[in-house]
């Protein structure tokens, strides 16, 4: 489902990587009219960022776009260019990532700590910014707040907790949406 919400706090530099690693179609329309790129994620994705953004503060995604080429195709330390979409041939992340599919985020939270935030989601699930929420990744010590708007088996009903690296940081398997 693709819309033409635009975020509020976000430009679309930090949802894409940089324009060199776009595939042809996308790199020219970013090179006519780049705002015309958001059709390309779904609007609850969109529409999720501004509300964590609204509930939680200053967030990055991407910062690609802060530094030189030079310094991004060196991999600059504190650089990010694939923490939104994902090219499919990005060897970043898992092969059928919700990143490559453009329903994954991970945001970096400057005033806020995923720790918090998976608080307030064990609290209240049906708050308004965990609504399209379907799935968060959780490990001990994790740094960023990943969320996708990918399918799982209780889908809308409960929001499913992954991990790649052997824990859930103390979460359940799902975060149960209670109500409504």
């Amino acid at each position: 489902m693709s819309s033409s919400y635009i975020p509020q706090h976000f430009s679309i530099e930090e949802l894409l990587p940089p324009p060199v690693l776009l595939p042809a179609p996308f790199k020219a329309a970013y090179c006519k009219d780049k705002s015309a790129l958001f059709r390309l994620f779904d609007y609850r994705i969109l529409l999720t960022l501004d509300r964590l953004r609204d509930r939680y503060g200053p967030c990055l995604v991407n910062n690609w776009h802060w530094f030189s080429e030079t310094e991004w195709k060196n991999g600059a330390a504190e650089m990010f260019r694939f923490s939104g979409w994902r090219p499919v041939d990005c060897g970043e992340g898992a092969a059928l990532s919700e990143h490559k599919l453009f329903r994954a985020m991970d945001c970096k939270f400057s005033k806020t700590t995923p720790d918090e935030i998976w608080d307030e989601m064990l609290a209240d699930a049906r708050a308004p910014q965990f609504e399209y929420m379907q799935r968060i990744e959780a490990f001990g010590g994790m740094s960023w707040f990943h969320f996708d708007i990918g399918y799982h088996a209780r889908y809308e009903k409960a929001i499913s907790v992954i991990s790649n690296r052997g824990d859930r940081a103390g979460l359940p398997r799902q975060i149960e949406r209670v109500g409504g």
